[in-house]
This record gives C-alpha cells, sequence and structure tokens, in this order.
C-alpha cells in the first residue's frame, strides 16, 4: 500500500496541471471576449460615424439626409469578416445537405447565406439604438481547447438583450461560429430554415440557393 509520502510527488504534479490547464482555458476566454468587445465597439463607433455624417450631411443640403445604407454595409462586412467563420456557419446550415452538395453549390451557398446574414444582421443593428453593452463574467471554461463563449449584454431601445458567441480558435485568430440571442440558436434556425426549404423544393438545392438568395 502507498503512503501518503509516496504519493504527494504525484499529487503535487497532478494539481500543478491541473492549474496549468486552468490558466490556459482561461487565457483562452480572455482572449476571445477581447475580440468581442473590440468588434461590437468597433461597430458602434461605425454607426456613431455613420450617424454624424448623416447629421453634417443634412445641416448642409438643409433637409433630411437618410444613413448611407451602401457604406456602412461595406463596413460592417469589413468588420464582420474578421470575426465570423463564414464557412463554418453555412456548413452547420446545410448539415447533413452538405455532403450532398457539388463543391460549386458550396461555394454559391455560402455567398448568398454571407450576403443575408450582412443584411439581416446590419439592418437590425442600424434599427437598434445601442446604449451600451457589456461583456459578461465566464460561468463557465470550456473543456474543449480552442473553444469558448462569451456572454454579452446588450442595452438598446430601452430592454436588454443577451447574446451568446461561440467562439473557435481559427488560424486567423478566434472567430464566431453560431450566436444565441435571448435564447434563440441563429444556427439551428436557419439549418430548421434551409431544411424545410429543401423538403419544399423536393431536394432542389440549386432551387433552394436560389431562394435564399431572393426569398420573394
Amino acid at each position: 500500500m502507498m503512503t501518503l509520502k509516496t504519493k504527494s510527488p504525484r499529487l503535487t504534479l497532478t494539481i500543478v496541471l491541473l492549474l496549468c490547464a486552468l490558466m490556459a482555458k482561461a487565457d483562452e476566454w480572455q482572449e476571445a471576449s477581447q475580440v468581442v468587445e473590440k468588434s461590437t465597439q468597433a461597430m458602434l463607433s461605425l454607426l456613431e460615424q455613420g450617424r454624424l455624417d448623416a447629421l453634417r450631411d443634412s445641416e448642409t443640403a438643409g433637409e433630411t439626409v437618410p444613413l448611407d445604407v451602401p457604406k456602412m454595409l461595406l463596413g460592417m462586412e469589413v468588420l464582420m469578416d474578421t470575426v465570423i467563420d463564414f464557412e463554418s456557419l453555412a456548413k452547420g446550415v446545410m448539415a447533413k445537405f452538405y455532403r450532398r452538395a457539388s463543391p460549386q453549390q458550396i461555394d454559391e451557398f455560402q455567398a448568398v447565406f454571407k450576403r443575408s446574414l450582412l443584411n439581416t444582421y446590419s439592418g437590425a443593428v442600424m434599427s437598434l439604438k445601442i446604449n451600451n453593452f457589456e461583456i459578461q463574467p465566464n460561468p463557465s471554461l470550456s473543456k474543449k481547447p480552442g473553444q469558448q463563449k462569451v456572454w454579452v449584454k446588450v442595452l438598446a431601445n430601452g430592454a436588454a438583450y443577451d447574446i451568446n458567441y461561440a467562439m473557435k480558435k481559427r488560424q486567423q485568430g478566434w472567430r464566431v461560429t453560431n450566436v444565441t440571442i435571448d435564447g434563440i440558436n441563429l444556427g439551428l434556425a436557419f439549418r430548421k430554415q434551409f431544411s424545410s426549404a429543401m423538403a419544399q423544393r423536393k431536394g432542389n438545392m440549386d432551387d433552394v440557393i436560389a431562394f435564399w438568395n431572393d426569398p420573394s
């Protein structure tokens, strides 16, 4: 039977390794949360500048000049390209149909999905009057290396919204692979929409991609 003295070095090593692992995960969460914080702040700065430009143009013209939407969309796309893994998101949306798709269909869907997500997200952001946002304390560290979740509370239009970003560490840095807003999992919602569209169009993926590109 081993004595406590014999087991002690092993126990000490185990504790050290455990603490190192926890510190590494805490560092990963810190890195991921900083990406979310910086990109959110950059988005708010972009919106503020756009509104200031519209106000200045309105004063010069003597009439109300609306927000330059194309310019805002371009700015949003640049920001989102640095933090969102559109390829991973699109693959998750296609789910079981991904393996059936040709390389061309995959590329086409990724392109239309990115455009639709950009337009939807940007439209929602521009319609909100965001007062503030707060990165929430990490409730639990991910057990998987290279994967973290970052919770953000956004205060807008007199209400509070809870946003959860699922993130993975890629070669280019931390990227968002899914978003949940007030309990609504956007990746899952889009996946159901894609599956429903495939059923309605009898498995014709080209028709589904065309529909996603122009749902009208």
